[in-house]
């Protein structure tokens, strides 16, 4: 089989993973064989904040690495074939790339915000805080007005501000595992391994800062009666965790989970979002439960660093 055909099927390997929610999957079995300096380039990569342009599956080997890329940012891109280019003299590179197709800009919020009254309360909606007072009459003909365009974008605004954090957040907890694997690891040089547990640590508080975004805004979505009459649930399916590397597993599935319920909340299958979704052990408190994922790992994390 030629080289040609190998390359291709790597490819076809490394989308294939990107294409099934693994953002920044790593071959770690293959780090610590690796030289030094790509395990340094890979930790580079993460230092930077490069993770959150390009979604990259790397695959180490003792004289090289492959790299499959996602790109979603050029800048990111630019950054980081100049940061591995100098490698080239001493290691073997392969660095395979696409990039999703370009979507059109939507002009109509999506159906599940428009319906969502109170949302549109909390933005201004003459017509949706109308329909909060007992004596609203259904029946009786609303007629739009100009406010509706101005309504249409700031629920445009609002679903592209949860869908960037909450992709942000899926990244960042996709590459806890490796990391922390790496961060674990006896085989690698002491310098490596701080260097992973501090980019683990930067993840994870970047991970607390999109949740807590997420939170802030699908908060508003909640019904008033709801808001009254919920209290905070356990995740049943939360347990303490005994290392950091269960530790980083619980919160690469939760994340992976969490962000795919956030998409189904602005994209929903059947239309609208169902508010028992909202209501019951649901988005809040699963970022609840994610929250105090994160905050067990970094305490966890923080024991080993001085153990």
């Amino acid at each position: 089989m030629n080289r040609f055909v190998l390359g291709f099927l790597a490819l076809i390997a490394g989308f294939t993973l990107l294409r099934h929610g693994v953002p920044g999957a790593t071959d770690t079995t293959s780090i610590h064989n690796a030289p030094a300096q790509l395990v340094e380039a890979w930790l580079r990569f993460h230092e930077s904040d490069l993770c959150q342009g390009i979604d990259a599956v790397f695959n180490f080997s003792r004289n090289g690495m492959e790299v499959w890329s996602l790109v979603h940012d050029e800048k990111s891109y630019q950054k980081f074939q100049e940061m591995v280019e100098p490698l080239r003299t001493a290691y073997n590179l392969e660095l395979y790339t696409s990039r999703p197709a370009e979507k059109k800009a939507d002009t109509d919020p999506p159906a599940s915000l428009w319906e969502n009254y109170e949302l549109r309360s909390f933005l201004g909606d003459p017509y949706a805080r109308a329909k909060e007072n007992p004596a609203f009459d259904e029946t009786y003909p609303f007629n739009p007005t100009p406010f509706d365009e101005i309504l249409k974008q700031r629920l445009l605004i609002y679903a592209e501000q949860i869908i960037d954090s909450n992709k942000k957040m899926e990244d960042y907890a996709s590459e806890i595992p490796a990391l922390t694997g790496e961060a674990m690891d006896t085989r690698l040089p002491q310098e490596l391994r701080q260097r992973a547990k501090t980019v683990c640590l930067a993840h994870t508080q970047n991970m607390g800062r999109c949740l807590a975004k997420l939170e802030s805004n699908l908060t508003q979505a909640l019904p008033r009666s709801a808001k009254r009459e919920r209290a905070p649930q356990s995740d049943k399916l939360f347990t303490p965790a005994k290392s950091p590397a269960d530790s980083a597993a619980q919160i690469a599935l939760a994340g992976r989970t969490l962000s795919r319920r956030v998409f189904h909340f602005i994209y929903p299958e059947h239309y609208t979002v169902g508010l028992q979704e909202l209501r019951e052990s649901s988005l809040l408190d699963s970022i609840k439960t994610l929250q105090k994922m994160i905050s067990d790992y970094q305490k966890m994390l923080g024991k080993s660093a001085r153990s």
